[in-house]
């Protein structure tokens, strides 16, 4: 066994087996007896630490480049944090590290929350915004929406962000949304946020559910004026002319009836743009009433500003022909005026008024070379927005039919959309029998009076008035 003699006034060694530090435990520059050599070694060990006072918190002792040297931490921790200032779940030291501590702040919670129709696409969403409490903050909403579903705070579309029109504590807030679609349930999650140097965080959701408004069908019979709603972004316009009145004779002997007056013209504007507050101007066409003397029916338009959006023209009182016998031109066109035949009855009779943009009756003798035209039509359909279906409008009148004879033939009917029947011809000594009038808004032309050869003719049917639809989407 190896023993290291150690100069001095003591007796005795150290067993060499004893030994357990290695040279590299030792540090640099001291002598040693180590493990592993016979005789005492210099250390190989370096203390590179370069920790201060100022490192350490304040009186705790630590050791630095001098292992001889305690030293004692000046670092004073004087964070005022408290759980509810940290993020819920997450931890933090303060007050000199002794305790560690979670974090329990969290956004506060909305109050309450519901959604209504407003207008058209538009929505009016209300909120009541939190109580005051500490460690719950709250900068505003966010709110989303599905149509298939409640799409909380991570599903369906965000479409408002930010604290409404009101932030006081508990307050009530509200914001207006445009929705896609008309007539279309939607399902809403509001939630709150706030902002802070972790970013944003959001709360819990609180759901509603609303409808939005279905598609405006607006009707004017008389004329007038119209203000755009909020939530309607497109138009479609459907117009009808007034239907005219046919003049005819208050003199004895008054002779061959007239053929019928002509319907309203109808037209159809679809998909303008418009914008709420803008206002519509509405002229309703009026039927023609005047007298004897007839005329043609008013027109029926929509302006914008000055600007025309719609005009459809009134029925007409022009013969389609030679002869004021025959049918006048108009949406649907006005049937004939019967004529003397003592051959055929049936051409004592009044042609039927057109229907749905159809031209009048026509009455003819070809052997006499005789014809009484009906009056043209507008050649496409009278019915709504041209649909092939639903009410008709603008329906010819009928021509009034012959007296002659002590006979008294039949007027024509009245075309379907509101055209009034001719009156039947005068029987011997009396009068002709007068017309229908075309019925209130549809445009409807009057029916011709009916003929007399010894009496006056039949008075005529005034026109109907015309109307005009709006369809807002």
């Amino acid at each position: 066994m190896s023993v290291i003699n150690m100069t001095g006034t003591g007796a005795g060694g150290i067993d060499l087996d004893e030994l357990t530090a290695l040279q590299k435990d030792v540090v640099k520059g001291k002598i040693a007896g180590v493990s592993g050599f016979d005789e005492p070694v210099e250390g190989t060990l370096e203390l590179t630490g370069n920790t201060d006072e100022s490192d350490v918190v304040s009186g705790k002792t630590f050791y630095s480049d001098n292992p001889y040297l305690r030293k004692t931490g000046s670092l004073s921790l004087t964070g005022n944090a408290q759980i509810g200032h940290v993020l819920a779940g997450e931890t933090f030291y303060t007050n000199n590290c002794k305790t560690k501590l979670t974090g329990t702040m969290t956004v506060n919670s909305l109050l309450s929350f519901s959604v209504a129709a407003y207008s058209g696409r538009r929505v009016l969403a209300k909120w009541q915004n939190p109580n005051q409490a500490a460690g719950k903050p709250f900068s505003g909403v966010i709110i989303r929406y599905s149509t298939g579903g409640y799409p909380g705070v991570t599903g369906g579309t965000q479409v408002y962000k930010g604290a409404g029109n009101n932030t006081a504590v508990g307050g009530w807030s509200q914001t207006y949304i445009d929705m896609p679609a008309l007539n279309t349930t939607y399902y809403f999650s509001c939630y709150p946020y706030m902002t802070c140097s972790a970013g944003e965080k959001t709360g819990t959701a609180l759901n509603a559910v609303a409808i939005t408004s279905a598609v405006i069908n607006k009707t004017f019979t008389v004329s007038g004026s119209y203000t755009i709603p909020t939530g309607y972004t497109k138009m479609d316009l459907f117009a009808v002319g007034g239907g005219a009145k046919i003049s005819y004779s208050t003199s004895s002997g008054g002779g061959p009836p007239h053929g019928g007056a002509g319907g309203g013209y109808t037209k159809t504007v679809k998909n303008l743009a418009i914008s709420p507050g803008q206002v519509l101007s509405v002229i309703v066409g009026a039927g023609n009433s005047n007298g004897n003397s007839g005329g043609n029916g008013g027109a029926s338009s929509v302006t914008r500003s000055g600007s025309s959006l719609i005009v459809a023209n009134g029925g007409t009182v022009e013969s389609n022909g030679d002869f004021s016998n025959c049918g006048c031109n108009g949406g649907s066109g006005g049937g004939a005026g019967g004529y003397y035949d003592k051959d055929t009855t049936n051409n004592n009779v009044g042609g039927n008024g057109g229907s749905n943009g159809q031209n009048g009756q026509t009455k003819s003798k070809p052997a006499a070379k005789y014809t009484y035209w009906g009056g043209t039509g507008q050649g496409t359909s009278t019915k709504a927005w041209g649909s092939s279906t639903g009410t008709l409008y603008g329906g010819g009148g009928g021509g009034g039919g012959v007296g002659m004879a002590y006979k008294s033939h039949a007027g024509g009917t009245g075309g379907a959309g509101g055209g009034g029947a001719g009156g039947a011809g005068g029987d011997g000594l009396k009068d002709g029998y007068p017309g229908k009038s075309g019925t209130p808004n549809t445009g409807g032309g009057g029916g011709a009076g009916g003929g007399s050869d010894v009496k006056a003719n039949g008075a005529s049917g005034s026109g109907g008035s015309g109307i005009v639809l709006l369809k807002l989407y």
